[in-house]
């Protein structure tokens, strides 16, 4: 079982990276974003866009909806800052459920509705929580890999180094 502080520990903590991951990504330009770079996505646009097309499914489910049946792999974002307003709205939502979802709320069952799914799973909905938010992080990996490749610093990704976490004094 996560807490509230977990959602809120990790929402901070995903805002940090993603933050970091387009702001870097701005200043690569569209042309290296959408560059084939062998990622599972292909490219480095493709990827964050799959990302943000998980969450929103898993947001859906955790209101109890089935999401729409679409491709994971389909561009729903090919406009860039479209991609970063919908990262934005995402974070917002994150941001915000550590404050609004409770223990009871996130330990409330959910059926995993799909499609794909004769036999739907129920299990807590906290455990769609945490695989949202290490869904994001498998994928952020990925990018940064790319990134890596490309002779780019990223920076840290450690949670105890997020700025304002108030982990370590200076």
């Amino acid at each position: 079982m996560i807490t509230p502080g977990y959602v809120a520990e990790m929402a901070a903590y995903s805002r940090w990276q993603n933050d970091n991951l387009y702001r870097i990504c701005d200043e690569i330009g569209q042309v290296e974003r959408e560059r084939d770079r062998d990622l599972f996505f292909g490219s480095i646009h493709h990827t964050l866009n799959h990302i943000c097309l998980v969450n929103r499914s898993i947001l859906t489910y955790l209101d109890g909806t089935m999401p729409a049946r679409i491709p994971l792999d389909q561009m729903v974002w090919p406009d860039w800052d479209d991609l970063k307003a919908t990262r934005l709205m995402q974070d917002d939502i994150l941001s915000a459920g550590g404050s609004d979802w409770t223990e009871a709320w996130l330990a409330e069952e959910i059926v995993m509705q799909s499609p794909r799914l004769d036999d739907p799973p129920t299990f807590p909905r906290w455990v769609m929580v945490v695989q949202l938010f290490n869904h994001q992080t498998h994928h952020r990996s990925q990018v940064t890999g790319a990134l890596h490749a490309m002779g780019i610093d990223y920076g840290a990704t450690d949670i105890p180094w997020r700025p304002g976490a108030g982990y370590f004094a200076g």
